[in-house]
């Protein structure tokens, strides 16, 4: 049985959720009391060290980051399509894949998922600093997509997977989607794969 911890409103265990229903993966949700910190309580940090979330329970194994939980299913359950282009093995499509995992990590989290938390979390960081960097990776990826459909490779994969949470819920940070005809025709893409489901924040394309 596969076991989801993680809470309702953060992108990372959206992108987590979102790929157990592309793969269309029975799993149960242990929704963590984030305003009581449960995620930082002794038998929860012997799930996650970090006192983060997601995190991802496969019987034994137990496996945290919402980037390596995405390689990990990928790998373990996209086998059994014709091809898995999730996360094909390929070291081309590997290495552009996993270049876009680490920006999804880096560039949008600590820009579009950054001010995103302040306004809805009350997290604190440099308001301006990361709306200003998130309106450059959103001009970035704009550009990005005008030349193909997908983030990565010719097909969906992880790398979109990882990339649509913070991008499709900026607005929550005040920054605005206008303007960007690229993401939109992206995100209509995502939103008709087979199995896709929405959280709270995100904005019908279709």
């Amino acid at each position: 049985m596969i076991k989801l911890y993680g809470f309702d409103l953060s992108g990372n265990t959206y992108k987590v959720k979102l790929l157990l229903h592309l793969l269309n993966l029975n799993y149960q949700f242990i929704a963590l009391d984030v305003k009581n910190n449960q995620h930082k309580t002794s038998d929860y940090l012997k799930i996650n060290p970090r006192g983060e979330f997601p995190a991802l329970e496969d019987d034994s194994f137990v496996i945290w980051d919402s980037q390596a939980i995405l390689v990990y299913l990928a790998q373990k359950y996209g086998t059994h399509l014709k091809e898995n282009h999730w996360y094909p093995q390929v070291a081309t499509d590997m290495a552009q894949i996993t270049q876009w995992l680490t920006v999804a990590n880096g560039e949008i989290f600590n820009s579009l998922g950054k001010a995103r938390s302040m306004i809805k979390f009350g997290f604190e960081c440099d308001f301006e600093l990361a709306q200003k960097q998130g309106k450059i990776i959103l001009k970035w990826i704009n550009s990005h997509l005008s030349q193909r459909t997908w983030i990565a490779t010719n097909n969906p994969s992880i790398a979109d997977i990882a990339c649509y949470p913070y991008i499709a819920l900026c607005e929550e940070g005040n920054i605005s989607l206008e303007g960007y005809p690229s993401i939109h025709t992206w995100f209509k893409q995502i939103q008709s794969l087979d199995g896709y489901i929405t959280m709270p924040g995100i904005r019908p394309d279709i």
